[in-house]
């Protein structure tokens, strides 16, 4: 785990700025997160005392964590490193239209050493996610469509906003392909159980298709994108805050609603038994969103955008599914494979079925 490095002049900065204590050595550190899977940070912190408290979150381009994010030096990569520090510090996030918003950020410090440190407000006195019914979803996906509506309207700029995000994320998952030629991966017992028999067919129609998907999705207005939209990064009752925002970027209006549906069951937020109710709320809420905006897309448009973005992002997740099973893998995104495999098996079909649902049968 990275060392926080935080000195008592950073500290003293931070603290005027979100009206913490005078007496710094009442000030309590903790860690939150050591060096994960993304490379670029290279951990967090909270920092707090009696009725105040701030998180620090450390951000070094290296390389460290998973060779799959890695971070860049170039403000066009993918995963330019300091891109969430620029996202706070060029105003761009100022302009979510309420209640969206961002955490306050207290300063994005450089430091000596060529790190950065992002500090921001602390938000576990307001509710995660995890603890979210649908009908909270559908809230926060009306207030990402108000706010994403509003800033289509609106150039954005500045160098450090991710381009083509999207599309640089499937052509980085192209190597998912093989195993649809593995036949030993499909006789498996559990992919023979629990996937479609026309699963490594269907996936190759979504790769087949991905220049028609992101079309569709280049074709509508851009806005500002978050690109990493799932339940572990939102909060809140009466406001929706959405954290990190390290791939914030111009991209389509449907993008992250389009992720929030399936994330929302890959990553174990929501049951899949759930999944038609979630993304019936999801689109509704989303499509709401852009009407209250002003924005000229029509629903029609707006589900279809949502339909392509959550088809062309996850068609790598079946086969992957299935090579995991085949290899004897014992977990699978951080649960036994067996349990993982049969939550996402129950989504697989809604994968092809956004195809369809973007593009015609």
């Amino acid at each position: 785990m990275s060392d926080h490095g935080i000195t008592a002049d950073e500290l003293a900065v931070v603290t005027r700025a979100s009206d913490g204590p005078q007496d710094l050595t009442t000030v309590r550190i903790d860690s939150l997160y050591g060096q994960g899977v993304a490379s670029a940070t290279a951990g967090i912190w909270r920092c707090s005392t009696e009725g105040w408290s701030v998180v620090l979150k450390l951000l070094r381009h290296g390389d460290q964590g998973s060779p799959a994010w890695r971070s860049g030096e170039a403000p066009d990569h993918w995963y330019y490193w300091r891109r969430e520090a620029d996202a706070f510090t060029s105003g761009a996030l100022d302009r979510l239209t309420p209640p969206l918003r961002s955490p306050r950020c207290y300063g994005a410090l450089e430091r000596p050493d060529g790190s950065l440190a992002l500090w921001m407000e602390d938000l576990s006195g307001l509710r995660p996610a995890v603890d979210w019914d649908i009908a909270r979803y559908r809230r926060a996906a009306l207030d990402l469509g108000r706010a994403q509506g509003a800033l289509s309207a609106a150039p954005l700029m500045g160098s450090w906003l991710a381009r083509d995000w999207l599309r640089q994320y499937v052509i980085r998952h192209q190597d998912a392909l093989a195993h649809l030629e593995d036949p030993d991966i499909w006789a498996h017992p559990l992919v023979r159980e629990l996937l479609p028999r026309e699963t490594p067919a269907e996936c190759r129609a979504i790769w087949d298709a991905r220049e028609d998907l992101l079309g569709l999705l280049d074709s509508l207005p851009p806005t500002l994108t978050h690109s990493d939209l799932h339940p572990g990064n939102l909060f809140g009752d009466d406001e929706t805050v959405a954290i990190d925002w390290s791939f914030a970027g111009r991209g389509p209006i449907g993008e992250d609603p389009g992720n929030l549906v399936f994330d929302a069951v890959w990553d174990h937020f929501v049951d899949p038994g759930l999944f038609p109710e979630l993304q019936a709320a999801v689109h509704a809420g989303y499509v709401a969103g852009l009407a209250e905006s002003g924005g000229a897309l029509d629903p029609d448009q707006a589900a279809r955008a949502i339909a392509a973005a959550g088809a062309v992002k996850f068609f790598w997740i079946p086969p992957t599914m299935a090579a995991a099973a085949a290899a004897g893998a014992q977990n699978l995104n951080r649960r036994p494979l067996e349990e993982t495999f049969r939550r996402w098996a129950v989504v697989v079909p809604e994968v092809f079925e956004a195809r369809r649902r973007a593009l015609g049968p």
